[in-house]
């Protein structure tokens, strides 16, 4: 324990009196001579990084995350416990570099050294929903049931609630309804191709003019109807308002849901091509609308990536699906 505070402390002068690069020179001297060491890992992992900033976050390139990435691998070698490390290496590897494989191996490690915690279950059953593979994601996120005192967080449960929607929403469909990337004679790409320079509507441009005009309707005829009672009129038009936005919006959702059908499915195809390392999408795709404003919504680490995948042109195997295995 004395050990882990002086490094702590020492960790923190560095970082208080020297500049990123100075600090992440000294640290990785530091792990020359002392390689066992998880905080200095850590701490090298989070300097790899670009500065955490108040306002709009500032994203990794390639290199920075995957010398974080490395770093964060040894640190959990190191220590295990450190969920931090776990936290950190996880988001690493499906949002900035989308090596969503190697993230299924990632939590399967941590379920190991933490088997009560539910995150990793969470996380895994998200990855494969993304996949389409819902067998496998429902097999997962049951297994969340069965711990003893797993407690979610408000974010954890709106994830968990994500994909068990998800998992709904594909029970209902014939299972030659489930859109396969990897298979070029799926019917889907014939719609994807069809309204391929189709942009995704936004959830705000949904809500203006989807949503806005009924609840202004509402609004309108509440106002009109308990005008006559005073303030208390306008405090139950408010309410009224409320209301209706509120349970349009929820009501509202499959519709949004199904505009957005072609972009759904086209981000599947993506993570495929990110998850196997090769392509699956058309090149006539490619030049659409609806792809480069997909890409839009991808970090750069992610996008120089998947640049470097398109670029061999290897072409995925129509049998390929994910290795992984629900324990």
């Amino acid at each position: 324990m004395a050990d882990k505070e002086h490094n702590s402390e020492w960790i923190s002068e560095v970082r208080n009196n020297e500049s990123r690069e100075d600090s992440l020179r000294m640290i990785e001297d530091a792990l020359e001579v002392d390689s066992d060491n998880a905080l200095l890992w850590v701490e090298a992992a989070d300097l790899n990084l670009p500065p955490r900033s108040r306002g709009k976050p500032i994203d990794p390139t390639l290199s920075q995350s995957a010398n974080a990435l490395r770093c964060l691998r040894s640190a959990v070698e190191c220590d295990p416990s450190m969920d931090e490390a776990w936290a950190l290496g996880g988001l690493i590897l499906v949002d900035h570099l989308g090596m969503l494989e190697d993230a299924l191996e990632w939590w399967s490690n941590y379920m190991e050294v933490n088997p009560e915690s539910p995150v990793p279950f969470i996380e895994q059953a998200s990855i494969l929903a993304r996949y389409g593979d819902y067998d496998k994601a429902s097999q997962v996120s049951d297994q969340i049931l069965s711990l003893e005192g797993a407690s979610l967080s408000t974010s954890q449960k709106r994830r968990l609630e994500d994909v068990r929607r998800s998992l709904h929403d594909a029970m209902k469909k014939n299972k030659t309804d489930i859109f396969r990337p990897q298979d070029p004679n799926d019917q889907k790409w014939g719609k994807i191709s069809k309204f391929r320079n189709q942009k995704p509507i936004s959830q705000t441009y949904f809500l203006f003019f989807m949503i806005a005009p009924f609840v202004f309707m509402i609004g309108f005829v509440a106002s009109a109807s308990l005008s006559s009672y005073g303030a208390g009129g306008q405090v139950a038009t408010f309410m009224t308002i409320l209301i209706a936005f509120y349970g349009l919006t929820r009501a509202s959702e499959p519709l949004f849901r199904w505009m957005n059908r072609n972009a759904t499915d086209l981000d599947r195809a993506l993570d495929i091509e990110m998850a196997s390392g090769k392509t699956c999408i058309s090149e006539d795709i490619r030049g659409g609308r609806l792809y480069k404003k997909m890409l839009t919504y991808r970090p750069p680490a992610w996008l120089e990536r998947h640049e470097k995948i398109v670029a061999g042109g290897q072409r995925i195997s129509r049998k390929w699906s994910t290795e992984f295995i629900p324990k």
